[in-house]
C-alpha cells in the first residue's frame, strides 16, 4: 500500500538551469564544474565555497555566479499545490543533492514543516542519489517501509536508485505526465 510520496527538489518541484553553469566555462572545464557541484552536493564545501569555484572556473565573479544561481530556480507552483493535495491522503517527503544553504532560499522553514513530513538533503546526510541507502533514509525518516514509497525524480538514474531500494519510482518530464503516472500507480494500489 502507498503511503508516502518523495519529490525530488530540482527538476521537479523547483525547474532549474544547471547547464547554464556549464556553458559558461570551456567544454574541458564541464568535470571540473560537476566536482564543484558534486562536492557542495555532498556538504565537503559550503555554499561561498562552490560560489568562488565556479567564478574561478568561469572567469566571472562570485556576484555573478549568485545572480546566475537566483535566475535558475523557478518554483513548480502548480506542482507544489498538487502535492498540498496529496498530502491529505499521503505522507509527503522531500529527498534532493543539494546543500542545505540553497534550500533554505527555495523553501522557507515555515512553508517546509507544513509540507515535508521529511526533508533529506544529501550535504547533511553525506550520501547523494542514486545511492540506495538515501532512498532507505527517506523512507525511514517518513516512518513508512520503502515498499509503501513512490519516488518522484527527472533523471533516470535516480529513479532506478529508488527502485532498487524497493520503492515504486516515476521519471519526472511534465507535471500532465507525473499526474497520470501517478495516478496509474495510486489506482494499482488500492485495487
Amino acid at each position: 500500500m502507498i503511503r508516502a510520496l518523495i519529490f525530488d527538489c530540482f527538476g521537479v518541484l523547483y525547474r532549474d538551469n544547471i547547464d547554464m553553469l556549464y556553458e559558461l566555462v570551456p567544454f574541458d572545464k564541464r568535470q571540473a564544474v560537476h566536482d564543484v557541484i558534486h562536492a557542495c552536493d555532498h556538504g565537503f564545501i559550503s555554499r561561498s565555497e562552490y560560489f568562488d569555484a565556479i567564478a574561478e572556473l568561469s572567469g566571472k565573479t562570485s556576484d555573478d555566479i549568485r545572480e546566475l544561481d537566483k535566475q535558475q530556480h523557478s518554483r513548480n507552483e502548480q506542482l507544489i499545490a498538487y502535492a498540498k493535495e496529496l498530502k491529505k491522503d499521503y505522507k509527503i517527503g522531500l529527498l534532493s543533492n543539494i546543500g542545505d544553504e540553497t534550500m533554505d532560499q527555495l523553501f522557507p522553514v515555515e512553508e517546509r514543516t507544513q509540507l515535508f513530513d521529511a526533508f533529506i538533503l544529501s550535504s547533511q546526510v553525506g550520501i547523494i542519489k542514486p545511492a540506495r541507502e538515501i532512498f532507505e533514509l527517506a523512507a525511514h525518516e517518513l516512518g513508512v517501509a520503502s515498499e509503501e514509497c513512490v519516488m518522484i525524480d527527472d533523471l533516470a538514474k535516480n529513479v532506478e536508485g529508488a527502485r532498487m531500494a524497493g520503492m515504486q519510482a516515476l521519471l519526472f518530464t511534465n507535471n500532465r505526465q507525473f499526474q497520470s503516472d501517478l495516478q496509474i500507480i495510486l489506482e494499482q494500489d488500492g485495487a
